[in-house]
């Protein structure tokens, strides 16, 4: 199993066809030290799984071709040790619950609280590095 080193910061990938949020939430974590990519969609966001290990994943629940669920599912199929958080505009929807029951970490509402994600990321890490 692939990990990150206790006190290096993780490895993250954003899933999101809204191009703006994706960069904003980027430019952030990078200055704040985080390795990140970025994917538009699901069938990019499994291109870039394939081809490198994310500690997290950030992955909007409704994108197309396929939504963030299926996304997320397949994404678990192939590097089941990352962790995944959904994000969403919509607070009841369906798809959020059937995410969780999945096994995604959580679910973040849009608009995103950027100080929110470094905390969780922080959280994430501490009970990495306790495993």
């Amino acid at each position: 199993m692939e990990e990150t080193v206790m006190g290096e910061k993780a490895s993250i990938l954003i899933v999101d066809d809204n191009t703006s949020l994706s960069m904003t939430m980027s430019f952030v974590l990078k200055h704040k030290g985080y390795s990140v990519a970025t994917a538009a969609d699901g069938p990019e966001a499994l291109e870039k799984i394939r081809e490198e290990f994310f500690d997290i994943i950030f992955i909007d629940i409704k994108m197309t071709p396929i939504n963030g669920v299926e996304t997320y599912k397949k994404i678990r199929d192939i590097r089941s040790e990352s962790v995944a958080i959904m994000m969403t505009a919509y607070t009841v929807d369906e798809l959020v619950q059937e995410a969780l029951q999945e096994g995604a970490y959580g679910v973040l509402y849009k608009p995103l609280d950027m100080d929110e994600i470094l905390t969780l990321l922080e959280d994430i890490q501490k009970k990495k590095a306790m495993d």
